[in-house]
């Protein structure tokens, strides 16, 4: 009989009931990667896998799955994990900051661990560096969001392909009323993430609800994961790259942004950026948040079972 340990943890959130959910299974080493997968499907939650480094320039591996397959890199799973590890004393964050080189299918990328006056930890993660690709027509994704082009644009500024260890497509929006309501048909969604070879589309809009914010925005990868996301690091990561590098906001040599989502889910979330871009030049981009433990539990299965049903 197999027992595995998991936690349920709401990234992003400094309290329970908000943010994003996310699974965390801490001591993952004798699972194989179809339990792995069927723990996932049974938590219908993106999943996080604690796990030995496999090269010694790492402290601690994850790996990240959603129900639909796994995925090199998941921010907010990022997130979740170290509260979790956090939470359970695994690792212990002290206010200058406790620095860990995370190995994930992105590469390694370092976390910092920092513990705030309030008691929480915050979490940093450096997200692989990002990159630049083409432009895409404002006509071909109103076709997919079934919303009229000239929407699709902030200034001279159109969608275009970006990557911050997950390709997609950044999409401005000039009026947030376009972003609003449900898209109920996601399958134009996912035929332009397949055409495009990108695995979801983040919309942003500098007209947001909270005056905290700099941004609103919404986030879809319906081939990858679920079909809408409450906030995913590596979409922002993306808009964060965007944002600077088309100089949406006046840009420093350290510049913060704050963007809000989740509204059309009933979930308000916010999370944070730093992106470093000394010259105008964008160096790294941290994704930096809180995670609260929400559920603690265990799976119970026999392991010739569960592997021949499978």
């Amino acid at each position: 009989m197999a027992i595995i340990p998991f936690h349920i943890v709401d990234a992003f959130a400094d309290h329970p009931f908000t943010g994003n959910p996310a699974a965390i299974i801490p001591n993952a080493a004798s699972l194989t990667e179809t339990e792995m997968l069927q723990i996932t499907d049974e938590l219908s939650m993106e999943a996080g896998f604690v796990l030995p480094p496999e090269t010694s320039k790492a402290d601690i591996r994850l790996r990240f799955f959603t129900k639909r397959r796994e995925a090199i890199l998941s921010g907010h799973v990022v997130i979740a994990a170290f509260a979790s590890m956090a939470d359970r004393g695994f690792y212990k964050p002290n206010p200058e900051g406790l620095e860990i080189r995370l190995e994930t299918g992105a590469g390694i990328l370092p976390v910092t661990l920092t513990e705030g006056q309030d008691g929480r930890t915050r979490i940093t993660l450096e997200l692989p560096e990002p990159r630049f690709g083409e432009p895409v027509p404002a006509g071909e994704v109103a076709a997919a969001l079934g919303l009229p082009a000239e929407f699709l644009r902030i200034g001279d500024h159109g969608p275009q392909r970006v990557s911050c260890g997950f390709d997609q497509i950044i999409i401005p929006v000039n009026d947030r009323n376009a972003m609003r309501g449900v898209f109920r048909d996601m399958e134009p969604i996912g035929e332009l993430t397949d055409r495009r070879g990108v695995g979801g589309i983040t919309l942003i809009c500098p007209d947001t609800y909270g005056s905290e914010a700099d941004f609103h925005c919404r986030f879809f990868h319906p081939r990858v994961g679920a079909d809408e996301d409450l906030a995913s690091g590596t979409s922002l990561g993306a808009a964060a790259a965007y944002i600077i590098d088309r100089r949406l906001v006046p840009v420093a040599d350290h510049n913060t942004l704050v963007t809000e989502q989740g509204h059309s889910m009933g979930r308000p979330t916010t999370a944070e950026m730093c992106v470093h871009a000394p010259g105008g030049r964008i160096q790294t981009i941290e994704l930096i948040a809180t995670g609260a433990v929400v559920m603690r539990g265990s799976f119970h299965f026999n392991r010739r079972v569960v592997l021949a049903a499978y």
